[in-house]
């Protein structure tokens, strides 16, 4: 019975799990891959692909995809979308920090900083659509 229990008290954490679909926009050509990152914490976020809680890519595709991050538990999440143009799993970045391939988040845009955490946070309730632009510099 005790486990019965438990599993009824779970049971609303489990099925507040929402699909996100991201549509990413503005991407300049078909080199590599797009990867659309789910952050729950500032840790690691924006581009840290290693430390982001879930994340799903695709092949790129000049102009327009759509992609879909599974399972994302209801709640606060920031999202970054990456344009891995050379395919090495990470944002290639000049000297001076400054983004060499395609990136987009959401919350406030790109300007000439990446946005902290807090300023990119969305609310998850349900399923969920997104649409994010790349911006170049």
């Amino acid at each position: 019975m005790k486990r019965f229990a438990l599993l009824f008290a779970l049971f609303p954490l489990i099925s507040q799990a929402a699909d996100l679909t991201i549509t990413v926009t503005g991407i300049r050509n078909d080199n590599g891959k797009i990867a659309a990152l789910a952050f729950t914490q500032d840790q690691g976020f924006p581009d840290r692909v290693n430390q982001a809680f879930a994340q799903a890519q695709v092949n790129a595709q000049k102009g327009t995809v759509t992609l879909t991050i599974k399972n994302v538990p209801a709640g606060k999440v920031a999202l970054t979308v990456l344009h891995d143009e050379d395919g090495d799993g990470k944002l290639r970045k000049n000297l001076l920090g400054i983004p060499q391939e395609g990136v987009g988040m959401t919350g406030k845009p790109l300007g000439n900083r990446a946005p902290k955490f807090q300023e990119a946070v969305i609310e998850i309730k349900d399923d969920e659509k997104k649409t994010i632009a790349l911006k170049y510099w």
